[in-house]
């Protein structure tokens, strides 16, 4: 992020000398004839220096941002910051005695206003902020003081609010713009991710279509066949994996709640999965003991679903085992264990991402789990891991409650 940063400011400092030369023309319409002209061609020079020297770094450092450290860069523009502040701030100390009560009330306003463009100018970044602002009010509020003493606590008073108020505005939009270049990031690692996903099964219909056309046989037509079905169907997961993910992040998901058997819902996923798991020499095992749950019957059984799934892909040998209980609180509970390879524990947050994939395995999309986190905390039930690598994983899934009664119906859309 602190290189985002750095960039951006880089390059508003490009265009600085040009708005210095519009504010030093503005000063010389105020302070003119009242300020020695010495004065003021000095306080000009060291100003346009500054901000050369600002622009000239900013030149120098873009085409190598990636490969400099990035804090240093940010502690560097710190330091230049401070001195286009201070030179600015200058411009009261040096020019403020010379004038009238109406100039020197000008001057003061051009510097606040200045101090308050700096937060746009720091790129929000609120260390950049500080440092500038601080040394162009410090130089506009000590000859202000000095030649007005009579109500000095008033004007540093009212001065540290106006800078503390700048640093606030400046740390609340350097959130926002950290939390837009994560969304920006985040949404290319998913185009890139979709689009290698996407490229293999699409690859792979291209071979057996070059396969049919070579060898069209009734033998080649058949095995073709079913494996043309198969990477139609992970596809067309895919894309259901995709739409769902979206759905959810916007909002849009339409749920029902329900009063309805959550051992009903998982046995009939269980018999779904039977085949699957024995297909591997697996046991799918079940301890399902009747549990009332109130929810969305296609959310959790979603949730199942994908648990069940998961557990089975990464399991080579051993059992699967389901299990529906309920809490001492009231709370159902659904629990997958398996004996597969399991997860340390540095990847049990991350697992919960999309298209995190456990050492880069190909089995699956790596959508499962992150729509399940979502769908639990859409339904304001957590989901928990415990597990350990080659000890196998539990997942627990605690929902909500049933409330005291019979059936309601309503949509939830956020």
């Amino acid at each position: 992020m602190t290189r985002e940063v750095v960039t951006l400011h880089a390059r508003v400092l490009l265009h600085m000398p040009l708005v210095q030369l519009f504010f030093i023309g503005g000063v010389g319409w105020i302070v003119y004839p009242s300020v020695p002209l010495s004065s003021f061609a000095l306080w000009c020079a060291l100003t346009l220096g500054v901000e050369l020297l600002r622009a000239s770094f900013a030149v120098w450092i873009l085409p190598r941002v990636d490969k400099l450290d990035p804090k240093r860069l940010h502690a560097a523009f710190m330091t230049l910051d401070a001195l286009a502040g201070a030179s600015m701030g200058l411009s009261a100390v040096l020019f403020l005695r010379h004038l009238s009560f109406v100039s020197q009330s000008l001057i003061e306003i051009t510097l606040f206003s200045v101090a308050a463009a700096g937060v746009s100018v720091a790129v929000s970044s609120k260390y950049m902020t500080a440092a500038y602002s601080f040394l162009v009010l410090l130089g506009a509020t000590i000859p202000w003081i000095e030649l007005h003493p009579d109500k000095h606590w008033a004007v540093m008073g009212l001065t540290l609010v106006y800078w503390l108020f700048l640093i606030r505005v400046a740390t609340e939009s350097e959130r926002l713009l950290y939390r837009s270049v994560l969304i920006r990031q985040e949404r290319d690692r998913v185009i890139a991710t979709v689009s290698h996903d996407l490229r293999q099964p699409l690859h792979a219909l291209s071979l057996h279509g070059a396969v049919l056309v070579s060898h069209p046989s009734e033998q080649t037509l058949q095995e073709t066949r079913k494996n043309i079905d198969h990477i139609v169907r992970d596809l067309e997961r895919m894309l259901t994996d995709l739409l769902d993910l979206s759905k959810i992040s916007a909002g849009d998901y339409p749920t029902q709640q329900n009063l309805f058997s959550l051992d009903t819902i998982v046995a009939d996923i269980c018999d779904e999965f039977d085949s699957t798991a024995s297909a591997k020499g697996l046991k799918l095992r079940r301890t399902l003991n009747p549990v009332k749950i109130s929810g969305d019957k296609l959310a959790v059984a979603r949730i199942a679903r994908n648990l069940i799934d998961n557990a089975i892909k990464f399991t080579e040998r051993g059992e699967v085992h389901i299990t529906t209980s309920s809490s001492q609180e009231g709370d159902p509970l659904l629990y997958v264990a398996d004996t597969g390879q399991g997860i340390a524990n540095t990847e049990q947050e991350l697992i919960f991402r999309e298209f995190y994939q456990i050492n880069h395995s190909e089995e699956g999309t790596g959508l499962g789990l992150s729509i399940v986190r979502r769908l639990t905390k859409l339904m304001g039930a957590r989901i928990s891991v415990k597990s350990a690598p080659g000890q196998g994983s539990c997942f627990q899934v605690s929902f909500p409650p049933p409330p005291n009664g019979g059936i309601v119906a309503l949509n939830i859309h956020r």
